[in-house]
C-alpha cells in the first residue's frame, strides 16, 4: 500500500553527518536510502537494480524528497526563531531610582514601630580633611589627612534626659606620602577628629577615645543636636514629622526657608539622609522620605554596590557626588557617602550604620566627658 513521505522523518535522515559524531553517511546517502525505502513501499525493488544513475521516476522521487525536506526545515527554523523571539532572555533595562526607592519604601514601612527611652544608633565613619599646624617656632604647613572613627548616638526621647554622642575609636593618617613627610616635619601631631555624614560635631580637636559629649547643648547652636541637614530642630519636631510624602516635603522646605536656606533638591536630599541615618523617625516617616526622594528629578540609580563595610545594597546618587546605599531585602539605610566632584569620584567621606533603633537601656558613658566647644 502506497503512503506519503513523512517530512519530519526525511528531515531527520537528512541531518548533516557533521552533527552526528561517528556517522559516515552523507546527506545524499541518507536521502538515497530514504528513496529506496519509499520505492520499496511502492512495490519497486531498488536494492536489486544495478548501480548507476537513477532512473527518471526515481530521480523525480528524490527531487520531491529534497523539496519536502527543505520545506520542512524552513518550517522548523521559522517556528524555532519565532519561539526564541517570544520566550528567550531579553536585555534588562536599568531600573530607575524611583522604582528602587518606592520598593524600599514599601519594605521599610512594615518594620517594627517600637519605641523606648533612647534612640540608639552606631556606625563607622571616614572623612578626608586638611589642616595647618606646627610646633612653636615653625611655620604651619598644610597637611591632608584621612580620619576614621567608630561612634554612637544616644538620643533621649524626653527632653528631661540628656542625649549623648560617644566616640569609641579613632585613627588618622596622612593622605599621601608627601603629606606624611610634612606631617612628620611638623611634629607628627594627632590628626583630625571624628567626622563624616551624620556624625555629630563637637567642634575643635577631640581627645583620644573613648570619650562622650552632650548632644543637646543649647548654649552652642553651631553644634547643637539634632539637625536636619543644616537646620537645627528639636526631638519633638523630628517625632512629629508627617508620614505623607507631599506634606513631609512641604514641612522640610518650610524649615529650610525659615533657616535662610534655598529649598533645592540638594537640600531636600541632605535633610532626608540626616533623618534616615541619624534620627528617630517612624517606619512610616522613613517610607515617606524614600517616596519624597523618588520624586526628585536629579536622583539616579547606580545599581548594586557595596558600602564601606562590604555590605551589598542598591545605590542612589544625587548629582554624582552624594550617595545612599539601601539594603534591598529590608529597605533600611546602610550607608551615606560623598565623592569628589572631579572625574576621579574619590570617596571623601562616608558613614556606615551598624545598628539603630529604640531601647530602654541607658548609655554606658566612658570616664572622659568632653565639653562642647
Amino acid at each position: 500500500m502506497s503512503r506519503k513521505p513523512d517530512a519530519m522523518r526525511l528531515l531527520a535522515m537528512a541531518r548533516p553527518d557533521s552533527l552526528d559524531r561517528g556517522s559516515r553517511l552523507s546527506a545524499d546517502d541518507l536521502l538515497s536510502k530514504a528513496a529506496d525505502d519509499l520505492l520499496s513501499d511502492a512495490g519497486d525493488e531498488p536494492r536489486t537494480r544495478p548501480a548507476g544513475r537513477l532512473s527518471r521516476p526515481r530521480s523525480n522521487i528524490m527531487t520531491a524528497i529534497r523539496i519536502a525536506a527543505v520545506a520542512t526545515a524552513a518550517t522548523v527554523v521559522t517556528v524555532t526563531l519565532t519561539r526564541s523571539t517570544d520566550t528567550g532572555p531579553t536585555t534588562s533595562q536599568p531600573v530607575s531610582a524611583r522604582t528602587v526607592l518606592l520598593a524600599a519604601a514599601d519594605r521599610i514601612e512594615t518594620a517594627d514601630a517600637a519605641t523606648g527611652r533612647y534612640w540608639h544608633s552606631s556606625g563607622q565613619s571616614m572623612a578626608v580633611g586638611a589642616e595647618e599646624r606646627a610646633p612653636t617656632g615653625m611655620t604651619p604647613k598644610m597637611v591632608r589627612y584621612q580620619v576614621t572613627c567608630t561612634h554612637e548616638v544616644w538620643m533621649a526621647k524626653s527632653a528631661r534626659e540628656p542625649s549623648w554622642g560617644l566616640v569609641t575609636a579613632q585613627s588618622g593618617k596622612p593622605l599621601s606620602p608627601a603629606d606624611e613627610v610634612i606631617w612628620r616635619e611638623q611634629g607628627a601631631y594627632r590628626l583630625g577628629a571624628c567626622e563624616g555624614p551624620g556624625v555629630p560635631s563637637i567642634g575643635g580637636m577631640a581627645p583620644r577615645p573613648p570619650f562622650a559629649f552632650r548632644l543637646d547643648d543649647q548654649q552652642n547652636p553651631e553644634v547643637s543636636y539634632p539637625a536636619v541637614g543644616p537646620v537645627h530642630v528639636t526631638i519633638e519636631q523630628v517625632m512629629g514629622l508627617p508620614a505623607d510624602p507631599v506634606r513631609l516635603k512641604e514641612v522640610l522646605q518650610g524649615r529650610a526657608w525659615r533657616g535662610g536656606y534655598p529649598a533645592t533638591e540638594e537640600l531636600l536630599y541632605s535633610q532626608a539622609t540626616s533623618l534616615l541615618s541619624e534620627l528617630p523617625t517612624t517606619p512610616q516617616v522613613r517610607a515617606a522620605l524614600y517616596r519624597m526622594l523618588a520624586g526628585l528629578t536629579s536622583v539616579k540609580n547606580i545599581g548594586t554596590t557595596t558600602d564601606p563595610l562590604g555590605r551589598a545594597g542598591n545605590g542612589i546618587e544625587l548629582d554624582g557626588t552624594r550617595q545612599i546605599i539601601i539594603e534591598e531585602s529590608s529597605g533600611r539605610l546602610l550607608a551615606v557617602q560623598e565623592r569628589s566632584p572631579d572625574r576621579t569620584g574619590t570617596l571623601t567621606s562616608w558613614t556606615a550604620l551598624t545598628a539603630s533603633g529604640w531601647t530602654d537601656a541607658r548609655p554606658k558613658l566612658p570616664t572622659r566627658i568632653v565639653p562642647v566647644n
